[in-house]
């Protein structure tokens, strides 16, 4: 593998392209990963010739103690991404490496989706997903996967234009149905990674630290024989022994010292890989959409299922038919802006959780979706709009979800808000470019409360031009894991292009 990423690094310097269509950066400084700070020192090479983007992030890591150990992870995920189109200009899109913002059809199961994870992150490396639409304008597709590794979160959408083939021109011409399905064949996956990882701690008392923060952050009352048991586990010498002790204790244990009582504490998902088509998550859907005035206005509507599996039923269910109805379009300015937006009404169960796969889901999962006879429908809206400004210099994203009544109220309100300014548009002005992307996501976003690292994923960049070809780049990632521990990432480097 890493003769592959020389090969790549090679053909880019080799390659014949004007300055408009190559850059290849470089930065020395430092990062933080799993809580150790380590020294860096990275080759940033991007291509852009036409549809075709591509940037890698070759980097070497080291501090006093050595080495960055790398692993398989690492290696691959010095692919950033590969990019091929708009997602939202036909005909053909595809993207490979990093999903930041994906989504499959109108949105109802699945929207602004990425497919980091608290754990990637917390070890420095990237998922590598894949993303690959095509309109054959009479018919076409859209998929999507999580990480080529291993497919665990994937789907798609299916749809054709029955009329087209008669209809030339007018509103009919347009007229589209579609059929998606997504689904997870592992939800447990993020947190069983955490769980491993702890156990190949070297310091006793923090290994006992963490056993317990799992039992308290899962819900279970913490007695004194649950410690005493944990603590006695935690003092195992044989890492294989203690895993296995903390494994069975877990799943069958008893506070009481009654013998003949056996009591759950822990699902048996977290610890063993599923292989069981019950109990993975999955939600499709059926679309229609109508262009009323060309691609500025378009009526949208969906209907949609999720399927679940119950653990305290222990049994597999389907919630009952979610629906939505709204508009969508956008509006072109020239080269100068571009808005791009969607608004509806969505009536579903109360059972039902609409984009169960977005941008939170990989922090949240495994989403517990009860089994609920008769449920009571409730209602909400939901709005996004995207502003282009000067042919992608300046681009806003703003969208808000919420409903009456809902179950879920860790998740609703839904809020995300990303701002992104390229670099190119001040140095263009003045001289010296000042760039900055900053996203916020917010699950029960009742109030705006920065604080509360449970429901809140703040991500952020400023790149600043110290000299012609010189600049400083501040990142800055914040978030929480699947057992409710935060998750922070900071790098301060600075940044060279040639």
């Amino acid at each position: 593998m890493k003769k592959v990423i020389l090969v790549i690094l090679a053909a880019l310097f080799c390659m014949n392209l004007n300055a408009a269509d190559f850059e290849l950066g470089g930065n020395v400084g430092m990062e933080q990963i799993n809580g150790i700070l380590y020294y860096s020192l990275a080759l940033n090479p991007e291509i852009r010739m036409g549809k075709l983007g591509m940037g890698l992030d070759l980097y070497f890591r080291w501090n006093d103690e050595g080495i960055y150990p790398y692993s398989t992870e690492d290696i691959l995920s010095m692919v950033k991404y590969v990019t091929w189109g708009d997602k939202f200009v036909k005909p053909i899109y595809a993207r490979f490496g990093i999903l930041e913002d994906s989504m499959l059809g109108h949105g109802f199961i699945l929207s602004h989706y990425q497919n980091a994870t608290a754990y990637s992150i917390q070890k420095g490396f990237k998922k590598l997903g894949a993303q690959l639409d095509i309109d054959f304008k009479y018919f076409g597709f859209e998929t999507i996967t999580n990480d080529i590794s291993d497919f665990k979160v994937r789907g798609g959408r299916f749809f054709i234009r029955p009329l087209a083939l008669f209809v030339k021109k007018g509103i009919l011409s347009g007229f589209a149905v579609g059929a998606s399905y997504i689904e997870d064949t592992d939800p447990y996956q993020v947190q069983r990674e955490i769980i491993t990882d702890r156990k190949t701690e070297e310091d006793q008392l923090r290994r006992y630290e963490q056993y317990i923060d799992i039992y308290s952050q899962n819900g279970i009352e913490i007695t004194d024989e649950i410690k005493l048991a944990l603590f006695n586990i935690s003092l195992m010498t044989d890492e294989e022994a203690r895993w296995d002790a903390f494994r069975n204790y877990s799943l069958v244990g008893n506070t009481a010292g009654d013998t003949s009582t056996d009591i759950q504490y822990l699902d048996a998902g977290l610890f063993d890989e599923l292989d069981d088509p019950e109990k993975k998550l999955s939600a499709f859907a059926v679309d229609f959409e109508l262009p009323i005035i060309g691609n500025f206005l378009v009526l949208i509507s969906d209907f949609a299922r999720i399927q679940a599996y119950d653990y305290t039923l222990g049994e597999r269910f389907d919630t009952e038919m979610g629906n939505l109805y709204g508009v969508k379009g956008q509006l072109l300015f020239g080269n100068a802006m571009r808005l791009m937006y969607q608004v509806d009404y969505r009536n579903v169960p109360e059972d039902f959780v609409p984009a169960v796969f977005n941008g939170q889901y990989e922090f949240l999962k495994p989403l517990r979706l009860c089994k609920i006879e008769d449920p009571k429908r409730i209602s909400g809206y939901f709005g996004d709009l995207n502003i282009y400004i000067m042919q992608n210099a300046v681009r806003l994203n703003v969208s808000y979800e919420d409903y009456v009544d809902t179950p879920y109220e860790e998740i609703y309100p839904l809020l995300k808000a990303e701002f992104e300014l390229n670099p190119n548009l001040i140095r263009n002005l003045i001289g010296y470019g000042i760039g900055a992307k900053f996203t916020l996501q917010k699950v029960d976003a009742e109030t705006i409360d920065f604080d509360n690292i449970i429901n809140t994923i703040i991500k952020g960049m400023v790149m600043i031009d110290i000299s012609k070809n010189t600049q400083i780049v501040y990142e800055y990632f914040r978030s929480w894991d699947s057992f409710g521990g935060e998750v922070k990432q900071i790098k301060l480097y600075s940044q060279l292009k040639f």
